[in-house]
């Protein structure tokens, strides 16, 4: 670590509270405020935690993504094998950052219960690292560790396996396999040399968890194809809860033409072929949910018929796609996207809804159900000819193949390979 980063984390904690937070147009994330909404206890020794016994092994997921922000994977897998009677432990990847208090005042770390068979673990590190910024250092490697066989004590747990979606958590896991042998599965879900914010130390560790893991899953096999794995290794592929996605009914005939996008606002989105879209069907109103990340998309505020609703939460999801007519998946199609395997489109399926894509892999599995284009006037034409689409056979397919590619299934078939590891 470079004395610069060394004198900048050293100083975060106190910078970001005191004076980013309260001075700054930026506020505190809603994330680290939601996250205490939820009963916790301070993690220490002698804490008994107050739950029925279970007879799995506890699962650790060392995640990419804060349980209280968007819902992706790594929730949805821990709760689809909570349903199947795995207690699920979820760290914090704030370490320490969602804590209102500065580490000089307040060294706890916090257990707290999520749902039903889902804990989060709230380890505070002294200088809060951010976690795709650089690897963390041996001791907040056994902080970690040691957090973790502490919260095993208080559940009166001795076996676990550890599901690692990002290598900063790596040699964490490494040291609980080595210590209490605790078996690593290593979640590739992404492309990470296709985040331009991802640190490349981090990027250039994916090679080990790879070939140390006891098992990893892929995403895709565009994922597998690219990395040689000595491991065990199954794809794995995202999913949808098609009971959430039908709690609502959809607009009725006559309801105004609603083209919509849910998800990462970032540098993958392909603006050029919604800006296409929206002036090429000046009838319709394309809807886009999700955090800005990328500021060149706020291009597309200028246009009349389009709406940014911003982050839209999980349990709002059907209310809002309920109004589609369409779904899109505007991607430009770069190493990243390439290896995507996109929930959206289970989600959109789960509506019945048609879909315009642009030509990823994954989607491209698909066939007839997509409607797939490889550049701006495409994109445009294909909406078009979506959002006229009236064949209740292609309806009910798409909403076939979502009740076939459900998180419940996808649980199952990890569940079976985690008897193997133990």
């Amino acid at each position: 670590m470079t004395a610069s980063l060394q004198l900048k984390e050293l100083l975060r904690p106190y910078y970001l509270r005191w004076l980013y937070f309260r001075c700054s147009q930026q506020r505190r994330p809603d994330s680290f405020a939601r996250c205490w909404d939820y009963p916790s206890q301070r993690l220490e020794r002698g804490l008994v935690v107050d739950a029925p016994a279970c007879e799995h092994p506890i699962l650790v997921f060392y995640p990419m993504v804060d349980w209280h922000a968007r819902i992706q994977r790594s929730q949805h897998l821990a709760r689809a094998l909570a349903t199947l009677g795995f207690r699920c432990l979820y760290l914090n990847p704030h370490l320490g950052r969602q804590f209102e208090s500065v580490p000089l005042f307040n060294t706890d770390h916090r257990l707290a219960r999520l749902e039903e068979n889902i804990f989060e673990l709230h380890v505070r590190l002294p200088r809060e690292p951010v976690f795709h910024h650089r690897l963390l250092s041996p001791r907040e490697n056994r902080v970690i560790a040691s957090a973790v066989k502490e919260t095993m004590r208080a559940f009166g747990a001795s076996s676990a396996i550890q599901i690692v979606s990002i290598p900063t958590w790596f040699e964490t896991a490494r040291m609980l396999r080595e210590t209490d042998g605790f078996p690593i599965v290593y979640d590739c879900h992404d492309w990470l040399r296709g985040f331009s914010a991802m640190a490349g130390e981090i990027v250039a560790a994916e090679a080990d968890s790879l070939r140390t893991a006891d098992l990893v899953l892929f995403t895709s096999e565009q994922l597998r194809d690219r990395h040689c794995v000595s491991a065990k290794w199954m794809v794995s592929r995202n999913a949808v809860d098609l009971s959430h996605f039908r709690t609502v009914v959809s607009e009725p005939p006559g309801a105004p033409l609603v083209a919509g996008y849910v998800g990462a606002l970032d540098a993958w989105f392909d603006i050029e072929s919604l800006v296409e879209a929206a002036r090429a069907n000046p009838t319709c109103h394309f809807v886009i949910a999700g955090r800005i990340e990328n500021p060149a998309i706020r291009e597309l505020k200028p246009l009349p018929n389009v709406e940014f609703v911003g982050e839209v939460e999980y349990d709002q999801l059907p209310k809002l796609m309920a109004s589609f007519r369409v779904g899109l998946i505007p991607f430009s199609v770069n190493e990243l996207t390439i290896a995507v395997n996109p929930i959206k489109l289970y989600e959109y399926f789960s509506l019945g809804l048609p879909v315009v894509s642009s030509p990823l892999p994954e989607v491209q599995r698909m066939g007839g159900l997509v409607r797939l284009a490889d550049n701006p006037a495409s994109f445009a034409a294909e909406v078009r000819a979506a959002l006229t689409e009236d064949d209740p056979r292609l309806r009910s397919e798409r909403i076939r193949i979502a009740a076939s590619e459900s998180w419940a299934s996808r649980a199952q078939d990890i569940a079976a390979r985690f008897a193997r590891l133990l």
